[in-house]
């Protein structure tokens, strides 16, 4: 045998080895790309970095001067004036944010060891775990080398690496649902899986607002007739949600029509829907045409094989991504709110696809 990856022993080794090159990659070329802010540290993650710090040992006060500090000298577009505007009294997302609490829990044991850089301890696994959830996914298709191949593109791409390593919590929201997809590729219910998927609907309710992919999914399953795990998602995500609802983060729905009534934004929210599905494709084709065809492509397969249980979730769920991200209103924030479906983009890529290497590159066992 020349070469051909059949008993899947490097397979783990070659994605620890591409995760590696991913992250060198980022932390040494990273900043501000067409006027678009590619760093590691955004303003948003800056409460979180505060929460951390305060949640490590440090006064309200030593945590804001600490990040205020650090945003001062590492961050790109920094936009704070002093670090009073840190404080969860007078930051404006504090609100909004106050219940996503399991990033900055993670990072704490990291920030007592590294300081702020800890922040990108939990973002940098949250990729790891992707990239292992999809070669699992190639290894047990028996697809190992399409799987890696698709790995290779989802590092290539300049939007997955810009949120997945940073200090937001796009990455670990990507993580988790990553994970929930070992579950629901299976066909027996189990106690384990109702356990499995229960906790990590809750990890999503404590990272960010997700219950339009956890509703997606029900629907798939009650689609392909698994009743009871079909209910049990759509109930479970619904009453992990009410907590969030019932805060003031809900006011966040359509924030740039804030002005509006709650029924006037109600009916713009399809045409913000259909501006965001526009401008999120349209901005991917310009500055990230790896992912932009990796989205097409996994499109393109899953409706031609929707029978596949793979092609279902992949539609269902990037419709979710754009609902989600129509919530917001927000246009133009570079597939962030869609993360989730990442890990369903190369699952329906690697199920669908098929490709004969070893005769397409005359390789002989």
């Amino acid at each position: 045998m020349i070469y051909k990856i059949k008993s899947n022993m490097f397979l783990y080794p070659i994605v620890l080895l591409i995760w590696v090159v991913t992250l060198v990659i980022k932390f040494r070329y990273n900043g501000l790309v067409f006027g678009f802010d590619y760093g590691l540290y955004h303003p948003d993650g800056a409460l979180y970095a505060t929460r951390a710090l305060d949640w490590s040992g440090y006064t309200e006060t030593e945590a804001a001067r600490l990040v205020f500090s650090w945003y001062e000298s590492n961050a790109y577009k920094f936009n704070f004036d002093s670090p009073s505007e840190l404080y969860y009294a007078n930051h404006h997302l504090y609100t909004e944010y106050s219940p996503r609490i399991l990033y900055p829990l993670l990072s704490v044991p990291f920030i007592n060891i590294y300081g702020i850089p800890g922040l990108l301890f939990v973002p940098a696994i949250s990729l790891l775990v992707l990239m292992l959830v999809v070669a699992k996914i190639g290894k047990d298709l028996g697809k190992s080398f399409t799987a890696v191949l698709v790995i290779i593109s989802l590092c290539s791409s300049t939007t997955v690496t810009r949120w997945m390593l940073a200090n937001t919590t796009d990455s670990l929201l990507a993580g988790i649902f990553s994970l929930s997809v070992l579950q629901l590729s299976k066909k027996k219910l189990s106690a384990f899986w109702i356990w499995s998927i229960g906790l990590l609907i809750i990890l999503t309710g404590l990272t960010r607002i997700s219950v339009i992919f956890w509703l997606a999914i029900a629907l798939v399953l009650l689609v392909h007739n698994r009743k009871l795990e079909g209910l049990f998602v759509l109930v479970f995500s619904i009453i992990i949600t009410i907590p969030t609802l019932l805060s003031n983060s809900s006011n966040s729905f359509l924030v740039v029509e804030s002005q509006r009534s709650l029924l006037e934004r109600l009916i713009l929210y399809p045409f913000y829907l259909i501006k965001i599905i526009f401008y999120e494709f349209a901005q991917l084709f310009v500055l990230d045409k790896v992912l932009f065809f990796m989205c097409v492509l996994s499109l393109l397969y899953s409706f031609r094989f929707f029978h596949q249980k793979s092609s279902k979730y992949l539609v269902f769920i990037f419709i979710a991504g754009f609902a989600t991200g129509a919530l917001n209103g927000t246009v133009g924030v570079n597939f962030r709110y869609q993360l989730p479906v990442l890990v369903f983009i190369c699952w329906s890529l690697i199920d669908n696809l098929y490709f004969d290497f070893r005769k397409f590159f005359k390789f002989a066992a």
